[in-house]
């Protein structure tokens, strides 16, 4: 990179170091902007924020003592020194625009995390296309459990607070380096993570090689890097860095062996431990190979760090149980990529489900286009399927990327029978009126879908009596 293009990071560091400036958050609503918010103003910034939607977020903002609120409104930066802005908001948005009228510094989220994490001494940063959340979680609740009072910023809800992010007093911070905006190539931290890598967000990346190379920066620029020996990708992006190797295949380094799968989770022996984890699937099985490995490295001793994973809850919207009703398990999922949407229906199935009714919301037209014939097959081990509208994300919509044109798909596919759903109303009617008990509805989706789960949970108790 040329001087100029670094020029932003050193704008970010002085904002960074002049305490009590007012920094404003368009978006803050967002998972991973909310963690970032606390962040900031743990590190001495007066923040703010806005968002048009997320109550439960804002809610928990207010509780951590930040001005967050409801709504867009050019007069939010009137006041404010610097601006950061969410990888969801458009070009044209007002407050976006009137920031750009007034000459407000503007950033972009994956600009500042990078540079803010240069302010802890040693960052675990987590990237991958699949199993990044979960495998940050990990990681933080191994080290805390340990007694490292860490600092993080996650792309989930942690339990029992459902916090986003959080600031101890130790020099170590968790956080999980989104891929979907090209700026996971601005990290520098001091052990890197790599869970898999996997062609996706196509609203950015012109070609699956544009899409690799943005991993292969964020691994030369790390001090460690720990990436999955099970994806052929990363194993290429992380032997050519001499990297530390996890999963299930043989030569691995940190190697999964001799693994149990039960309804309950999981059990399996890394290096001479045997290992609990109340988790289902397969794919939680190897997160926690690469959490394991990360902490080992950060300096937990395994044995210990192990022992840990025993009590480790899942963030929310990942395999979260909604409820049951009527007999009948209503769990919700953040999955929105085939390989996600399979993993999810072979861990519903090693916990117990006999019948599987997925609802399913495309997330993007780009993604749906560009993966349409995909997504039949990774719903193999439903019994029927529900696809609502896609959430659109802020894209137009696209010719060949409908929920219609996904309907389509299906139908060619020839699998589980699929309906389609007008809204999630619609659905949560359909569900209701053909699940029988011991069925498992799964919600999936990474949008707003979230909402249908109490929606079905009262249709389902209202058709009871």
């Amino acid at each position: 990179m040329s001087p100029m293009d670094e020029q932003w990071r050193e704008d970010i560091r002085r904002w960074l170091q002049t305490p009590q400036v007012r920094v404003h958050l368009m978006g803050i609503g967002g998972i991973g902007m909310a963690g970032l918010a606390r962040l900031l103003a743990a590190k001495g910034q007066v923040v703010s924020g806005c968002d048009a939607g997320s109550p439960r977020t804002l809610n928990w903002l207010r509780a951590q003592g930040i001005a967050a609120v409801t709504g867009h409104n050019p007069a939010h930066v009137q006041d404010v020194d610097w601006a950061i802005f969410s990888p969801a908001l458009q070009p044209g948005h007002p407050e976006r625009a009137a920031a750009e009228k007034r000459g407000i510094p503007l950033y972009r989220r994956g600009q500042v995390l990078p540079v803010l994490a240069e302010l802890w001494r040693t960052t675990i940063a987590v990237a991958g296309t699949h199993g990044k959340t979960t495998t940050s979680a990990m990681i933080t609740h191994i080290l805390r459990e340990c007694g490292v009072d860490v600092s993080w910023c996650i792309g989930g809800e942690l339990p029992p607070t459902g916090a986003p992010g959080g600031v101890g007093s130790a020099d170590e911070l968790v956080i999980e380096a989104d891929e979907s905006d090209g700026t996971l190539a601005y990290y520098r931290p001091a052990i890197a993570v790599i869970t898999n890598i996997e062609f996706d967000h196509m609203e950015h990346f012109a070609s699956p090689e544009d899409f690799l190379a943005t991993f292969q920066v964020f691994a030369q620029q790390a001090r460690t890097v720990i990436y999955s020996a099970d994806d052929a990708s990363t194993a290429r992006v992380g032997a050519a860095v001499q990297g530390l190797s996890f999963g299930l295949a043989p030569g691995a380094d940190f190697r999964g062996e001799d693994v149990e799968m039960t309804p309950d989770g999981a059990r399996f022996t890394v290096q001479g431990i045997r290992v609990v984890l109340p988790l289902t699937g397969q794919h939680n099985v190897v997160n926690a190979l690469g959490a394991l490995a990360a902490a080992t490295r950060g300096g937990i001793d395994l044995a210990a760090a192990t022992a840990t994973l025993q009590t480790f809850a899942l963030p929310k919207r990942r395999f979260e149980c909604a409820g049951d009703v009527r007999g009948i398990r209503v769990v919700a999922d953040y999955a929105h990529h085939p390989t996600e949407i399979r993993a999810l229906l072979a861990a519903a199935k090693q916990a117990g489900a006999d019948r599987i009714w997925a609802v399913f919301q495309p997330h993007r037209y780009t993604r749906t286009l560009a993966l349409g014939a995909d997504f039949p097959p990774a719903f193999d081990q439903a019994d029927g399927v529900i696809l609502t509208p896609v959430y659109s994300a802020s894209e137009p919509p696209l010719a060949g990327g409908t929920a219609e044109d996904l309907c389509k798909h299906f139908w060619r596919h020839g699998g589980a029978p699929v309906e389609l759903a007008k809204n999630f109303a619609d659905a949560a009617a359909f569900v209701s009126a053909h699940a029988q008990p011991g069925d498992w509805v799964l919600i999936i989706g990474a949008g707003d879908i979230e909402q249908l789960a109490p929606l079905l949970l009262q249709k389902l108790a209202d058709s009871a009596h």
